[in-house]
């Protein structure tokens, strides 16, 4: 019987692990083809995050220097996980229909707050305009990351040694304020007061407001928690709210998968954010994990700490193609009220 067990998960098509309590307890043969280190009794590799217990989770991960998606779920005998290669950077006929009606409705909203200043004497509705202004920058944005992601050479990364623990610090002073006016409360949970790894400051700052930015669209209380992994070679950044299990829309996006059926409703955004975390994360060598129960929803990016490089770098700033507007209102410019902009910062 559990020969012809054993024979049907190796006929699957996609890699299967049983694991207990970080324990390996069975692997399929396109598991052990893709990541040969997988054998009953070992541990799990530390680039898998795990599911708190009782919760269900999706999400990717990199070993080496290949990409997977993942999910996994709670049995009688601990967590089963499915995974297989992940998609390439490319935009996915879903995204593309998403961000082309997200830029036809922006483009409308202009031309609305825009048209009346022809008008004899007609006034532009500064702070309406300026808000349009900065949704559209984040929109050409993130069509330009994953454009950049699509190429031989992908989006520009350098790392540096870093304090992960103050960028977050920095990122919710800035932000909790922002989402106050909106009516979610941010919070940050850390017991570290610095933390050092090697990273992308921009890069991981545009994470943190992406992630950020989703869960204030699901939930008025926003935490952003950051903690070290039990073996202490992992950052760990989970942002949670409060929400229940995520739509077949939802899990579509999770999986970069979907067609038109699928597109995110009106007011959702364009579907970007998560394809962007997950690459950035990607190329920091480290996992993304969604993870839900009855009446949470959290998303935690695990981050190596290290190897970390003790001499002077120098970084040259990435060309701005953003009209050098403020990068924490361009992030957050769909969940914030109109008042908050003005045209000052607009180049």
């Amino acid at each position: 019987m559990l020969d012809s067990i054993q024979s049907l998960l190796d006929a699957f098509p996609e890699g299967v692990v049983q694991v207990r309590e970080g324990v390996v307890l069975s692997v399929n043969a396109i598991a052990r083809n893709y990541l040969p280190a997988l054998e009953a009794g070992s541990p799990l590799p530390p680039c898998v995050l795990l599911p708190e217990t009782g919760n269900t989770g999706a999400g990717g991960f990199t070993a080496g220097e290949s990409r997977y998606t993942y999910s996994c779920a709670p049995g009688r005998d601990g967590s089963l996980i499915l995974f297989r290669p992940a998609p390439q950077n490319a935009l996915t006929g879903r995204q593309l229909t998403g961000a082309l009606r997200e830029l036809r409705a922006l483009l409308g909203e202009v031309m609305a707050e825009v048209g009346p200043a022809t008008l004899p004497e007609g006034r532009v509705p500064a702070a309406d305009f300026s808000k349009s202004m900065h949704r559209l920058f984040r929109l050409l944005g993130n069509l330009d990351y994953l454009n950049q992601a699509s190429w031989e050479d992908g989006v520009p990364f350098h790392p540096v040694t870093m304090d992960l623990a103050g960028l977050c610090l920095h990122t919710v002073q800035l932000a909790g304020p922002l989402l106050e006016e909106a009516g979610v409360a941010l919070r940050l949970m850390s017991s570290a007061s610095g933390m050092l790894i090697p990273g992308d400051p921009e890069l991981l700052q545009k994470l943190l407001l992406t992630l950020i930015s989703n869960a204030a669209r699901e939930s008025g209380e926003v935490t952003l928690t950051l903690t070290r992994s039990r073996r202490g070679d992992q950052a760990r950044l989970t942002v949670s709210g409060i929400g229940g299990p995520p739509s077949p829309r939802q899990l579509a996006a999770l999986f970069q998968e979907g067609a038109g059926d699928n597109l995110p409703l009106p007011g959702q955004g364009a579907g970007l954010g998560l394809s962007i975390a997950r690459d950035i994360v990607s190329l920091h060598k480290g996992a993304l994990l969604t993870q839900w129960g009855k009446t949470t929803l959290s998303v935690t990016a695990g981050l190596p700490s290290g190897p970390l490089d003790g001499r002077v770098q120098v970084r040259i700033p990435r060309v701005q193609w953003d009209g050098g507007l403020d990068p924490v209102l361009m992030e957050l410019s769909d969940l914030l009220p109109a008042g908050l902009f003005g045209l000052e910062e607009l180049d």
